[in-house]
Protein backbone atom coordinates (compact mmCIF):
# COMPACT_ATOMS: atom_id res chain seq x y z
CA UNK A 1 0.00 0.00 0.00
CA UNK A 2 1.18 3.33 -0.65
CA UNK A 3 2.46 5.86 2.35
CA UNK A 4 -0.35 7.30 3.48
CA UNK A 5 0.96 10.73 2.69
CA UNK A 6 2.64 13.88 4.08
CA UNK A 7 2.86 17.46 3.89
CA UNK A 8 3.93 17.62 0.73
CA UNK A 9 0.39 16.26 -0.32
CA UNK A 10 -1.08 19.51 0.87
CA UNK A 11 -3.37 21.21 -2.09
CA UNK A 12 -3.15 18.75 -4.49
CA UNK A 13 -6.49 18.63 -4.92
CA UNK A 14 -7.78 15.43 -6.40
CA UNK A 15 -4.33 14.47 -7.27
CA UNK A 16 -3.91 11.74 -3.71
CA UNK A 17 -2.04 9.09 -2.52
CA UNK A 18 -4.05 5.82 -1.32
CA UNK A 19 -3.74 7.60 2.10
CA UNK A 20 -3.79 11.21 4.17
CA UNK A 21 -2.03 11.32 7.67
CA UNK A 22 -4.41 11.99 10.93
CA UNK A 23 -1.55 13.77 12.52
CA UNK A 24 -2.76 13.00 15.91
CA UNK A 25 0.42 12.49 18.43
CA UNK A 26 -1.67 14.06 21.09
CA UNK A 27 -4.59 15.00 22.82
CA UNK A 28 -5.36 16.62 26.35
CA UNK A 29 -7.09 14.97 29.09
CA UNK A 30 -7.87 16.51 31.97
CA UNK A 31 -5.55 19.27 31.67
CA UNK A 32 -2.82 16.62 30.92
CA UNK A 33 -1.28 16.07 27.51
CA UNK A 34 -1.23 12.23 26.57
CA UNK A 35 0.68 11.11 24.15
CA UNK A 36 -0.98 9.36 20.98
CA UNK A 37 0.31 6.24 19.10
CA UNK A 38 -1.55 5.81 15.51
CA UNK A 39 -1.24 2.37 14.57
CA UNK A 40 -3.13 0.34 12.00
CA UNK A 41 -4.62 -2.77 13.64
CA UNK A 42 -5.04 -4.75 9.75
CA UNK A 43 -5.05 -3.58 6.69
CA UNK A 44 -7.20 -4.69 3.57
CA UNK A 45 -7.60 -3.58 -0.44
CA UNK A 46 -10.26 -0.72 0.34
CA UNK A 47 -10.06 0.22 3.85
CA UNK A 48 -7.34 -0.05 6.74
CA UNK A 49 -8.79 -0.25 10.55
CA UNK A 50 -6.52 2.39 12.35
CA UNK A 51 -6.46 2.63 16.20
CA UNK A 52 -5.09 5.61 18.24
CA UNK A 53 -3.45 4.24 21.36
CA UNK A 54 -3.62 6.89 24.19
CA UNK A 55 -0.69 6.95 26.75
CA UNK A 56 -1.62 5.50 30.22
CA UNK A 57 -4.29 2.98 30.47
CA UNK A 58 -6.95 3.15 27.84
CA UNK A 59 -10.45 4.26 28.55
CA UNK A 60 -12.89 1.70 28.98
CA UNK A 61 -15.63 3.01 26.28
CA UNK A 62 -14.54 1.33 22.45
CA UNK A 63 -15.63 3.71 19.89
CA UNK A 64 -15.30 2.96 16.36
CA UNK A 65 -15.52 5.77 13.27
CA UNK A 66 -17.34 4.90 10.21
CA UNK A 67 -16.40 7.98 8.28
CA UNK A 68 -18.33 8.07 4.40
CA UNK A 69 -17.00 7.11 1.08
CA UNK A 70 -17.72 10.06 -0.19
CA UNK A 71 -14.73 11.51 -1.73
CA UNK A 72 -13.23 13.09 1.56
CA UNK A 73 -9.90 11.26 3.42
CA UNK A 74 -10.96 10.24 6.78
CA UNK A 75 -8.70 13.13 8.21
CA UNK A 76 -11.28 15.57 7.39
CA UNK A 77 -12.79 14.48 11.14
CA UNK A 78 -9.80 14.62 12.67
CA UNK A 79 -11.60 17.56 14.93
CA UNK A 80 -14.15 14.81 15.87
CA UNK A 81 -11.52 12.35 16.68
CA UNK A 82 -9.71 14.52 18.66
CA UNK A 83 -12.34 15.68 20.44
CA UNK A 84 -13.75 12.50 21.62
CA UNK A 85 -10.63 10.67 22.72
CA UNK A 86 -10.14 12.00 25.78
CA UNK A 87 -13.11 9.83 26.94
CA UNK A 88 -12.78 6.65 24.32
CA UNK A 89 -10.22 3.68 22.68
CA UNK A 90 -11.14 5.27 19.45
CA UNK A 91 -10.57 3.09 15.95
CA UNK A 92 -11.60 4.56 12.54
CA UNK A 93 -12.29 2.29 9.51
CA UNK A 94 -10.20 4.38 6.93
CA UNK A 95 -10.99 3.73 3.37
CA UNK A 96 -8.24 3.81 0.78
CA UNK A 97 -8.34 5.93 -2.18
CA UNK A 98 -9.86 3.89 -4.82
CA UNK A 99 -7.31 5.17 -7.53
CA UNK A 100 -4.35 2.86 -5.86
CA UNK A 101 -6.32 -0.31 -5.31
CA UNK A 102 -5.55 -2.69 -8.01
CA UNK A 103 -8.00 -3.34 -10.56
CA UNK A 104 -7.22 -7.39 -9.79
CA UNK A 105 -9.04 -7.25 -6.34
CA UNK A 106 -12.24 -6.68 -7.76
CA UNK A 107 -15.30 -4.29 -6.98
CA UNK A 108 -16.41 -2.99 -3.76
CA UNK A 109 -20.24 -2.71 -3.37
CA UNK A 110 -22.68 -0.97 -0.81
CA UNK A 111 -22.43 -4.85 0.51
CA UNK A 112 -18.65 -4.90 0.88
CA UNK A 113 -19.18 -1.49 2.61
CA UNK A 114 -21.57 -2.88 5.30
CA UNK A 115 -19.66 -6.08 5.21
CA UNK A 116 -16.30 -4.48 6.75
CA UNK A 117 -18.29 -2.50 9.24
CA UNK A 118 -19.31 -5.57 10.57
CA UNK A 119 -15.91 -7.07 10.52
CA UNK A 120 -14.17 -3.57 12.45
CA UNK A 121 -17.17 -4.01 14.95
CA UNK A 122 -16.44 -7.67 15.67
CA UNK A 123 -12.64 -7.27 15.53
CA UNK A 124 -12.90 -4.87 18.34
CA UNK A 125 -14.83 -7.48 20.64
CA UNK A 126 -16.81 -6.80 22.74
CA UNK A 127 -19.08 -3.47 23.77
CA UNK A 128 -18.27 -1.23 21.10
CA UNK A 129 -19.80 2.19 20.35
CA UNK A 130 -20.08 3.08 16.85
CA UNK A 131 -20.00 6.56 15.42
CA UNK A 132 -21.68 6.80 11.53
CA UNK A 133 -20.70 10.04 9.16
CA UNK A 134 -23.01 10.88 6.57
CA UNK A 135 -22.31 8.13 4.16
CA UNK A 136 -20.70 6.11 6.79
CA UNK A 137 -23.70 5.90 8.97
CA UNK A 138 -26.07 3.75 5.84
CA UNK A 139 -23.24 1.14 6.80
CA UNK A 140 -23.39 1.73 9.81
CA UNK A 141 -27.03 1.44 10.66
CA UNK A 142 -27.32 -1.67 8.41
CA UNK A 143 -24.35 -3.08 10.42
CA UNK A 144 -25.94 -2.67 13.64
CA UNK A 145 -29.43 -3.73 12.83
CA UNK A 146 -27.62 -7.05 10.79
CA UNK A 147 -25.99 -8.04 13.90
CA UNK A 148 -28.80 -7.77 15.97
CA UNK A 149 -31.16 -9.66 13.51
CA UNK A 150 -28.41 -12.80 13.14
CA UNK A 151 -27.46 -13.22 17.05
CA UNK A 152 -24.26 -11.43 16.71
CA UNK A 153 -23.14 -8.92 19.41
CA UNK A 154 -24.53 -5.73 18.06
CA UNK A 155 -22.74 -2.07 19.11
CA UNK A 156 -23.67 -0.52 22.50
CA UNK A 157 -24.86 2.34 20.62
CA UNK A 158 -24.94 4.34 17.46
CA UNK A 159 -24.41 8.06 16.49
CA UNK A 160 -25.47 8.51 13.24
CA UNK A 161 -23.81 12.87 12.09
CA UNK A 162 -25.22 13.96 9.14
CA UNK A 163 -26.97 10.82 7.97
CA UNK A 164 -28.99 10.31 4.47
CA UNK A 165 -31.53 7.70 6.12
CA UNK A 166 -34.48 9.02 4.28
CA UNK A 167 -32.70 11.64 1.76
CA UNK A 168 -36.86 12.59 0.57
CA UNK A 169 -37.50 13.45 4.28
CA UNK A 170 -36.27 16.75 3.71
CA UNK A 171 -34.67 16.66 0.22
CA UNK A 172 -31.82 19.36 -0.95
CA UNK A 173 -30.36 20.26 -3.81
CA UNK A 174 -28.38 17.29 -3.76
CA UNK A 175 -31.02 14.71 -2.96
CA UNK A 176 -32.56 16.33 -5.75
CA UNK A 177 -30.12 16.36 -8.52
CA UNK A 178 -29.19 12.60 -7.61
CA UNK A 179 -32.68 11.45 -7.94
CA UNK A 180 -33.54 13.49 -10.77
CA UNK A 181 -30.81 11.00 -12.77
CA UNK A 182 -31.31 7.77 -14.43
CA UNK A 183 -29.62 5.45 -13.09
CA UNK A 184 -27.76 4.79 -16.64
CA UNK A 185 -26.94 8.69 -16.66
CA UNK A 186 -24.52 8.23 -13.56
CA UNK A 187 -23.02 4.82 -15.26
CA UNK A 188 -22.57 6.79 -18.78
CA UNK A 189 -21.39 10.07 -17.80
CA UNK A 190 -20.20 10.05 -14.42
CA UNK A 191 -17.99 6.78 -14.09
CA UNK A 192 -14.37 6.86 -16.01
CA UNK A 193 -11.18 4.18 -15.59
CA UNK A 194 -8.15 4.72 -13.57
CA UNK A 195 -5.37 5.84 -16.08
CA UNK A 196 -2.43 3.61 -16.07
CA UNK A 197 0.00 5.87 -14.06
CA UNK A 198 -1.64 4.56 -11.22
CA UNK A 199 -1.50 1.42 -9.13
CA UNK A 200 -5.81 1.15 -9.76
CA UNK A 201 -4.91 0.99 -13.75
CA UNK A 202 -8.15 0.43 -15.28
CA UNK A 203 -10.27 0.53 -12.11
CA UNK A 204 -13.43 1.58 -12.69
CA UNK A 205 -14.38 4.47 -10.64
CA UNK A 206 -15.86 7.85 -9.83
CA UNK A 207 -13.18 10.09 -10.56
CA UNK A 208 -11.72 12.71 -7.76
CA UNK A 209 -12.12 15.47 -10.10
CA UNK A 210 -15.23 15.19 -10.91
CA UNK A 211 -16.02 15.35 -7.02
CA UNK A 212 -13.81 18.16 -6.71
CA UNK A 213 -15.69 20.36 -9.56
CA UNK A 214 -18.98 19.79 -7.50
CA UNK A 215 -17.16 20.73 -4.37
CA UNK A 216 -16.06 24.00 -6.18
CA UNK A 217 -19.74 24.51 -6.94
CA UNK A 218 -20.80 23.64 -4.06
CA UNK A 219 -18.34 26.35 -2.50
CA UNK A 220 -18.75 29.04 -5.46
CA UNK A 221 -22.72 29.18 -4.19
CA UNK A 222 -22.05 29.23 0.02
CA UNK A 223 -19.97 32.40 -1.56
CA UNK A 224 -22.47 33.87 -3.11
CA UNK A 225 -25.32 33.01 -0.83
CA UNK A 226 -23.11 34.12 2.43
CA UNK A 227 -23.62 30.32 3.34
CA UNK A 228 -22.36 28.66 6.80
CA UNK A 229 -19.26 27.66 4.77
CA UNK A 230 -18.55 31.15 4.27
CA UNK A 231 -17.46 31.40 8.21
CA UNK A 232 -15.04 28.71 7.93
CA UNK A 233 -13.12 30.30 5.10
CA UNK A 234 -13.05 33.49 7.07
CA UNK A 235 -11.84 32.01 10.04
CA UNK A 236 -10.67 28.28 10.47
CA UNK A 237 -11.98 27.13 13.57
CA UNK A 238 -10.09 23.46 13.31
CA UNK A 239 -8.11 22.46 16.21
CA UNK A 240 -4.64 22.62 14.20
CA UNK A 241 -5.44 25.43 11.16
CA UNK A 242 -1.62 25.42 10.77
CA UNK A 243 -0.88 22.21 9.95
CA UNK A 244 -4.53 20.77 8.92
CA UNK A 245 -6.04 23.75 7.26
CA UNK A 246 -10.09 23.32 6.81
CA UNK A 247 -9.32 23.91 2.49
CA UNK A 248 -6.81 21.56 1.91
CA UNK A 249 -8.98 19.04 3.93
CA UNK A 250 -12.35 20.35 2.05
CA UNK A 251 -10.53 20.17 -1.34
CA UNK A 252 -8.60 16.58 -0.62
CA UNK A 253 -10.49 13.99 -2.39
CA UNK A 254 -10.25 10.23 -3.56
CA UNK A 255 -11.61 8.10 -6.28
CA UNK A 256 -14.39 6.44 -4.96
CA UNK A 257 -15.13 2.15 -6.14
CA UNK A 258 -17.83 2.54 -9.24
CA UNK A 259 -19.88 -0.24 -7.93
CA UNK A 260 -20.02 1.54 -4.55
CA UNK A 261 -21.33 5.00 -5.96
CA UNK A 262 -23.82 3.05 -8.09
CA UNK A 263 -25.08 1.37 -5.24
CA UNK A 264 -25.13 4.20 -3.44
CA UNK A 265 -27.35 6.38 -5.68
CA UNK A 266 -29.60 3.11 -6.46
CA UNK A 267 -30.34 1.87 -3.13
CA UNK A 268 -30.00 5.30 -0.64
CA UNK A 269 -31.58 8.13 -2.99
CA UNK A 270 -33.42 6.34 -5.87
CA UNK A 271 -35.13 3.33 -3.65
CA UNK A 272 -34.74 4.88 -0.47
CA UNK A 273 -34.03 1.49 1.14
CA UNK A 274 -33.65 1.94 4.04
CA UNK A 275 -36.60 5.01 4.82
CA UNK A 276 -38.96 1.85 3.35
CA UNK A 277 -37.18 -0.74 6.01
CA UNK A 278 -36.00 -2.66 2.12
CA UNK A 279 -32.32 -3.12 2.30
CA UNK A 280 -30.97 -6.42 0.88
CA UNK A 281 -27.68 -7.56 2.35
CA UNK A 282 -26.05 -10.65 0.58
CA UNK A 283 -29.16 -11.38 -0.66
CA UNK A 284 -31.05 -11.12 2.62
CA UNK A 285 -33.53 -8.84 3.72
CA UNK A 286 -32.79 -6.59 6.67
CA UNK A 287 -35.03 -6.00 9.39
CA UNK A 288 -34.16 -2.63 10.70
CA UNK A 289 -36.63 -2.97 13.35
CA UNK A 290 -34.33 -5.93 15.03
CA UNK A 291 -32.35 -3.29 16.26
CA UNK A 292 -34.39 -3.66 19.95
CA UNK A 293 -30.84 -2.86 22.09
CA UNK A 294 -28.39 -0.23 20.40
CA UNK A 295 -29.05 2.68 21.53
CA UNK A 296 -29.35 4.88 19.01
CA UNK A 297 -28.54 9.42 18.52
CA UNK A 298 -28.85 11.18 15.54
CA UNK A 299 -26.61 14.60 15.04
CA UNK A 300 -27.99 17.33 12.14
CA UNK A 301 -27.45 20.62 11.84
CA UNK A 302 -29.95 23.21 11.29
CA UNK A 303 -29.16 24.22 8.06
CA UNK A 304 -27.48 21.43 6.71
CA UNK A 305 -27.77 21.55 2.76
CA UNK A 306 -26.57 18.02 1.91
CA UNK A 307 -28.10 15.84 4.86
CA UNK A 308 -30.87 18.06 6.07
CA UNK A 309 -32.80 17.73 9.48
CA UNK A 310 -34.98 15.01 9.04
CA UNK A 311 -33.21 12.94 7.25
CA UNK A 312 -31.05 11.31 10.22
CA UNK A 313 -33.80 11.57 12.40
CA UNK A 314 -35.78 9.31 10.23
CA UNK A 315 -33.42 6.51 11.78
CA UNK A 316 -35.80 6.28 15.32
CA UNK A 317 -39.32 5.83 13.49
CA UNK A 318 -37.40 2.61 11.87
CA UNK A 319 -36.59 1.29 15.39
CA UNK A 320 -40.17 0.68 17.15
CA UNK A 321 -38.87 -1.70 19.71
CA UNK A 322 -35.95 0.17 21.01
CA UNK A 323 -37.18 2.00 24.44
CA UNK A 324 -37.85 5.60 24.63
CA UNK A 325 -35.35 6.28 26.48
CA UNK A 326 -32.39 4.46 24.78
CA UNK A 327 -33.70 7.29 21.50
CA UNK A 328 -32.01 10.48 21.10
CA UNK A 329 -31.95 13.31 18.57
CA UNK A 330 -29.75 16.50 18.20
CA UNK A 331 -30.07 19.34 15.97
CA UNK A 332 -26.88 21.65 16.22
CA UNK A 333 -28.39 25.27 16.04
CA UNK A 334 -27.08 27.47 13.43
CA UNK A 335 -24.97 24.76 11.73
CA UNK A 336 -24.22 23.54 8.68
CA UNK A 337 -23.23 20.16 7.05
CA UNK A 338 -19.30 20.86 7.92
CA UNK A 339 -20.30 22.01 11.27
CA UNK A 340 -21.05 18.93 12.63
CA UNK A 341 -17.49 17.05 12.46
CA UNK A 342 -15.53 19.96 12.00
CA UNK A 343 -14.08 23.08 14.47
CA UNK A 344 -15.63 24.73 17.61
CA UNK A 345 -18.88 22.90 17.30
CA UNK A 346 -17.61 19.80 17.52
CA UNK A 347 -15.58 20.31 20.84
CA UNK A 348 -18.18 22.69 22.16
CA UNK A 349 -21.44 20.87 21.08
CA UNK A 350 -21.54 17.52 19.48
CA UNK A 351 -18.77 15.61 21.24
CA UNK A 352 -19.58 16.28 24.73
CA UNK A 353 -23.36 15.30 24.08
CA UNK A 354 -21.65 11.79 22.04
CA UNK A 355 -19.79 11.10 24.95
CA UNK A 356 -22.38 11.66 27.62
CA UNK A 357 -24.80 9.41 25.28
CA UNK A 358 -21.98 6.68 25.03
CA UNK A 359 -21.80 7.08 29.10
CA UNK A 360 -25.34 6.44 29.56
CA UNK A 361 -25.80 3.24 26.87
Amino acid sequence: MAPRGSRDDFWRGADQPARRAFGIDEVESAGTTLRVVQRDLYRKAFCVLTHFAREGPAPARKLLLIPPLSGHFPFLFRDLILALLPDHDVAVLEWVNARHVQAAEGPFTLDSDIAETIEAIRYLDGDVHVVGICQGAVSAFAAAAIMAQTGDVPPCSLVLIAAPVDPTANPTDVVRLIRARRLDWFERYALADVPARYPGAGRRVYPAQYQLGALMTYLSRHLLQNGVLVEKLRRDDGADPARFPFLDAFTSVMDLPAAWFLDNARIVFHERALARNALVWGGQPVDLAAMDHTALMTVEAEYDDIAAPGQGAAAHGLCPHLPAARHERYVLPGGGHFNTFHGDTVRREIAPRITAFTARA
